[in-house]
């Protein structure tokens, strides 16, 4: 078993990082936040991962898969959603679009809104991975940022949710969509229309 890799970037695509080893090239998918942190990063430049192998399988071949997470605490929250029913390695892996505490204290929060918005996940999961996780995040969310959010925060509201698919078809990628949207709401929760946070987004850039 593979739990760290360590050396240079040889390049970045839309799903992998590669990374070389003495006289070998690494294929090692991440999340989108973790490949979007990665971009500008000069070719050549020190780079080590934490993370997790294994075997995809199919009727005719299995293939060996290497996904890597900037920290141990990543990888650890990553296996966790993989406990959640229906959600494999590659599911659980689209679906990290945004930080592991914003993930995190969604599910605290039963937010099933934004775990809906997260890529690949749909109402049933969203359901599932609040049954199976809900209670077990503490290490993974600020406990005062959370108890903050219990006490003045509302799960995103369907306007909300509304402008971030706005925004994703406008272009923005869905973690700084939902981000964005995160913002308008903690600079004026009053915002209840979904054009106005889109305008509001655009008119902050």
């Amino acid at each position: 078993m593979i739990r760290r890799i360590h050396g240079q970037l040889a390049g970045v695509d839309e799903e992998a990082v590669f990374i070389q080893v003495g006289g070998l090239t690494y294929e090692v998918l991440v999340p989108p936040f973790v490949r979007e942190n990665l971009e500008g990063r000069p070719v050549g430049s020190e780079i080590e991962f934490s993370t997790y192998h294994y075997l995809q399988t199919d009727p005719a071949k299995s293939v060996p898969v290497l996904l890597g997470f900037e920290t141990d605490t990543q990888r650890e929250f990553f296996e966790l959603l993989t406990d959640v029913p229906r959600i494999g390695p590659r599911a659980a892996l689209r679906a990290l679009c945004l930080p592991v505490a914003t993930i995190a204290k969604a599910i605290e929060l039963q937010d099933q809104t934004l775990l809906k918005s997260l890529p690949g996940i749909g109402a049933q999961k969203a359901k599932d991975i609040i049954s199976t996780l809900a209670g077990k995040l503490g290490k993974f969310v600020d406990v005062a940022d959370l108890e903050r959010a219990e006490a003045v925060d509302k799960p995103l509201r369907d306007h909300e949710a509304a402008a971030v698919e706005i925004l994703a078809q406008l272009g923005t990628s869905q973690a700084d969509a939902v981000q964005a949207v995160l913002k308008v709401h903690e600079d004026d929760p009053s915002v209840d229309s979904a054009d106005e946070i889109v305008r509001r987004v655009f008119r902050s850039r």
